[in-house]
């Protein structure tokens, strides 16, 4: 996960950032910005691992122009996400799904959301403890 962070929340700054990550040929995946706080927001988005060192090095001017407090990279990452229809019509799904990786001991380091999806950024050690107990938790390939 890459962070732009302090950025100032004006028109054109996502638009500068994604250029530069852009110009370097790297596609984005999960893109998070918290709300406005006195008119400066954190940006953040995901990219694949092997292209961290590119992405910082395309941001680096990017960041002195749009005067962003600085950039960094958190690594070693992964994402584990919940899908269905079931999302959209049951709002329960939501904190069960924060539940269960509680009671697993994994902490999120950012959560995105659409109508059939719920997506948690992970540190990658947890990985597989995540994905056993979201798996027993919603009887993912379980047998009738």
């Amino acid at each position: 996960m890459v962070k732009v962070d302090r950025v100032p929340d004006r028109p054109g700054i996502a638009a500068k950032i994604f250029a530069a990550v852009a110009s370097v040929d790297v596609s984005v995946d999960l893109i998070l910005q918290n709300a406005s706080v006195e008119r400066i927001v954190d940006l953040s988005f995901t990219v694949p691992q092997s292209d961290v060192a590119r992405v910082m090095n395309a941001l680096g001017p990017v960041s002195t122009e749009i005067e962003a407090a600085g950039v960094e990279a958190l690594e070693d990452l992964t994402k584990v996400e919940l899908v269905g229809t079931g999302i959209l019509s049951d709002p329960a799904y939501v904190g069960r799904m924060f539940r269960v990786l509680a009671d697993a001991k994994v902490n999120i380091l950012a959560i995105g959301t659409s109508e059939i999806r719920i997506t948690c950024l992970i540190e990658h050690a947890a990985r597989s403890r995540a994905e056993k107990a979201l798996n027993e938790a919603f009887q993912v390939n379980s047998k009738p």
